[in-house]
């Protein structure tokens, strides 16, 4: 789920080039979805659209054992009853990652790997990250579990489509130092968009989320800390910026 803050970056890309607006409905290429017309850009990648979540977060069940597209994904899981009104409360929400991805895709015209590889993996040399790989390529890593107290075991990995823009991103630790470096330091968004990742969202009765676009954001000893963990079958993730 690191891979939520390059998401939200991509669509801040595509705001500062003026084709999208974070207040953009969901409506505008998801008519059919349960109140489509009521969400915006800015309540997918802040976790408060009210989209059930399909991930359930600590293992791979039958469902994602079997490939699947995203536009089903999308279909099944956010055309039913929301789990709150939009912007009253916060609840994670994979589900609407999967549907940034979708519009980003839509809105720049290619698919969302290869917007990440053009835009932000190749400018900033991070040669050693791929979005999606095939799990059975070279150089790419094996994932284990651990039943209990029992030895470590190959995890089998979620089938293909499951993951996508919510997770989907493979990476070495030095080439998210990159990444962090360069976020940091102005080399990726505008100060405005900057702006945008470090402010957390506040609800529509005024509580603090702590939670920006794909980034926790915190303070510790009164400095400003962004971070996020993730998980897929057989990896755990997490990655911690203090930017002062």
């Amino acid at each position: 789920s690191v891979t939520k803050q390059f998401a939200t970056v991509s669509a801040l890309l595509l705001v500062e080039a003026g084709k999208l607006s974070l207040d953009d409905r969901v409506s505008k290429w998801y008519p059919m979805l349960t109140r489509a017309g009521d969400i915006r850009i800015r309540d997918l990648v802040a976790h408060v659209s009210g989209y059930p979540d399909y991930y359930p977060l600590d293992f791979v069940d039958r469902r994602m054992a079997a490939p699947a597209t995203t536009e089903s994904i999308i279909r099944r899981y956010a055309t039913g009853p929301l789990d709150f009104e939009p912007g009253t409360r916060w609840s994670y929400s994979n589900t609407g990652f999967l549907i940034l991805g979708r519009i980003i895709e839509r809105v720049s015209g290619m698919p969302f790997g290869r917007f990440l590889e053009t835009r932000i993996f190749r400018p900033l040399g991070m040669r050693h990250t791929r979005f999606e790989p095939d799990p059975r390529s070279p150089g790419v890593a094996r994932g284990y579990n651990s039943w209990a107290l029992g030895p470590l075991e190959p995890a089998t990995p979620e089938a293909s489509g499951w993951t996508g823009a919510a997770g989907g991103i493979y990476a070495t630790a030095a080439d998210i130092a990159r990444w962090d470096l360069a976020l940091m330091t102005g080399k990726v968004v505008s100060a405005e968009s900057w702006r945008f990742l470090t402010t957390p969202r506040r609800l529509a009765d005024g509580r603090n989320t702590g939670y920006s676009g794909g980034l926790d954001v915190g303070q510790r000893n009164g400095w400003l800390t962004l971070s996020h963990g993730g998980a897929v079958s057989g990896f755990l993730a997490f990655n911690a910026v203090v930017p002062r």
